[in-house]
This record gives C-alpha cells, structure tokens and sequence, in this order.
C-alpha cells in the first residue's frame, strides 16, 4: 500500500472460547424485577422493560457468527504511527475506482469501527453507478484494536495521525466524516490540514444561532430545549469518565451487564423513538455487536474513556468552536437530526435538517445518510475546485 508506513493484515476473529464465556455470563445475569423507584419511566436511565428486553435479544436472538463474519467482510490492517497501533479497515472502492474519491470515516464513543457498518459497502461498491469511495475506517486510540491515547492525548492527536495514516495509504488528498468526539477529528482535519483534507461532512455541530432569542425558530428553540435536557440530567456519564475514568472501566470491565447499560443507554435517549421498541432487528444487533466489540477487547473499556478525560468537557463546547484557531477553513456540510442532542437549525450552521433521525445516522438510516453524504461531497468538492 505504502513506503511510508509499515501495515499489515489483521485479524479480526474473536476464539470461541471468549464468546462462549461471554454468553455464559449473558445467562447468569439477574436483572431487576422493579424500577428504582415505581413510576420512574425513563427519567433515572432506560426504562425496565428496554433494559429485559435488550437482554433477552442480545442473549436469545443475536448471533455473533453473522457479525463475526460482517467485520471479517472487509479488509482490517494495523500500522504504527507516532510509536501507536492503530487499527484500521481499508475498502478501497470495488467499482468506479478510477474517479473514486478517498474518505475518512471517524466514530465516536459509545461506538466503534462498526458504527458504520452499514455504509461501507454502499460507498465502496455502489450497485447504479453513484460516487464510489476508497473508504478507510479507523479505530479512535483506545478503541478496540487500536492502542491506549495516553494522559494527554487529544482528538486534535488523533488528527495529526489519521492524516498521516491517508497520506500514508497514498491518499495526499480526502475528504472526512464522523460525528460525536469524531466531530472534533474532523474539525480539526478541516482547520489545520486543508492541503490534504478537501472537505469534511459532520452530523454533529454545536452552534447557537446568531438572533436574539425572540427571533430563534422552531427548530432553534426545540434544539435549545434538547440542549438543556442533556446537560441538565443527561451528562453524568461524560463527568464520570472525564474525571475517574478507571473507576468506571473497572466497574463495567468484564460485565456485560455494566456495558449494556453504560454504553447501552445512549441508543436508547439519542435515536429517533422508533427505534425505542428494539423491534428493529437490524438496529438491535448492532446495538449488540458493539457491546460485544468492547468486551472482546478488554482495555478498551478503559481506555475508551480517555476520550471524555483528555478532552473538552461538553459545556465547552461553544467557546471551543468559537476560538478562530479552530474554525473549519475547508469547504464542510453538516446534517442536523431531530433526535440528537443537539439538532442544531440550518441558519446556525446545518446545511440539511431532517426532522427524523437521531445521533447514530449510519445506523438509524444508511441508504439517506449516504446519499446525504454524496450530494454534500458533490457541491463542497465543485465548491473546492473554483476556489
């Protein structure tokens, strides 16, 4: 693939042995028969009756086998950069390869590599002759595969080495995606590294609108209102792990318990409420792959959390996107969803707002967010070449 970088192969595949051990403790785990208090509802976390029911499907209707052999579908290699291993998939595009244009997908936490499962093939092997991508999905440092961040590492960190990891593959230039902590991976890719970074896509923005409150729309007031909600009663998590994070990832370490509802809970308050029934086959086994993922990696449980302790703390982030030093200064489109934390309006910065969806777009609607994505890649790319 490259001179310049070292990469090998990797393996994927989990030993029998680790899921069978996972699957015991699945049935030796005793749940609540009572919420915490009788009309609690889901004002203290999930409600009881999600928390059954996602343990009865992880436990009785999810197969590993067929995630075990989705992730080993697409090509996984590991590189060394800056003394690091970072995993990463590397698909380069099936069809359309000789326009294909290389992308930088980036997730956040609580997800994974396997966040956008469903759009890599959608990208790199696209079946009517739409835009196809060289995709290359890497592990946040601490996530999965991928080695510890360390104290002091910052997404701005992981910035600087995922553009060396692209140009490394021979992609000088690429546009990027991610949303959540990957927002701040993009960002930064946006306002530093413009040479090799063309344009970025986010789904997750923070921005207040530039008008007197009296003047803010509907949508600007309902994502004010979302705002409040979850830093007021939503954020314990994030205070949690950016303070003591070992702490908690020894707590939930080696129970899948812990991890369902640590990591759990967000694809129950931040998805679009049609997905709260967990009727949606497909949305639930990839709930529970993921949950999988982070027990099958031991330290990442761990180490995962540095994100929340070496980084901004949610309350930043407006004076954070305020600094100058770190405005996007390449070509970006954003999509706003309703459901997510903060679905911010298009005159604050959404370049499309859909009034569905919610914070895990690659999951909750892939074929809409890849055509999203093609169309904002179309006119920012058209927008790039006259500048």
């Amino acid at each position: 693939m490259s001179d310049s970088l070292d990469i090998r192969k990797f393996n994927p595949t989990i030993p029998k042995s680790e899921v069978d051990r996972l699957w015991r403790k699945l049935q030796d785990t005793r749940l609540p028969e009572h919420p915490i208090v009788p009309d609690a509802g889901d004002d203290y976390g999930p409600p009881l009756e999600w928390v059954h029911k996602l343990h009865r499907k992880w436990l009785n209707e999810f197969n590993w086998d067929d995630a075990q052999n989705r992730i080993n579908s697409w090509g996984h290699y590991t590189t060394q950069i800056e003394n690091k291993s970072i995993h990463f998939i590397h698909e380069p595009a099936k069809t359309g390869k000789e326009g294909a244009i290389p992308l930088l997908l980036v997730h956040g936490w609580p997800g994974t590599f396997f966040e956008f499962s469903r759009i890599i093939n959608l990208l790199s092997n696209p079946e009517h002759g739409e835009q196809a991508y060289h995709v290359v999905l890497p592990s946040l440092p601490g996530f999965t595969w991928s080695s510890a961040p360390g104290r002091d590492w910052t997404l701005q960190d992981t910035a600087r080495i995922f553009d060396k990891l692209m140009r490394g593959l021979g992609y000088n230039e690429y546009v990027t995606q991610g949303g959540d902590w990957g927002h701040f991976v993009v960002r930064e890719l946006g306002a530093k590294y413009g040479e090799s970074c063309k344009a970025i896509h986010t789904n997750m923005c923070p921005a207040v609108p530039d008008a007197p409150r009296e003047e803010w729309t509907d949508r600007e007031v309902v994502a004010q209102a979302k705002i409040e909600w979850f830093l007021s009663g939503h954020i314990g998590y994030g205070q949690e792990m950016g303070t003591r994070p070992q702490t908690i990832g020894i707590a939930i370490f080696d129970s899948p318990l812990g991890v369902m509802m640590w990591m759990g809970e967000k694809y129950h308050e931040l998805v679009d409420p049609k997905y709260h029934d967990l009727e949606d086959k497909g949305f639930v086994d990839d709930i529970c792959t993921t949950l999988c993922l982070y027990l099958f990696t031991g330290p990442s449980i761990l180490t995962s959390a540095m994100v929340y302790a070496s980084n901004i703390s949610h309350d930043q982030y407006p004076h954070f996107v305020r600094n100058p030093d770190n405005f996007i200064k390449t070509p970006f489109g954003f999509t706003s969803y309703l459901f997510d934390g903060a679905p911010v309006s298009q005159r604050a910065c959404a370049t499309t707002e859909y009034n569905h969806g919610g914070h895990f777009p690659a999951m909750e609607g892939a074929e809409e967010f890849v055509a999203d994505l093609r169309e904002c890649f179309a006119e920012l790319l058209q927008v790039e070449s006259k500048a």
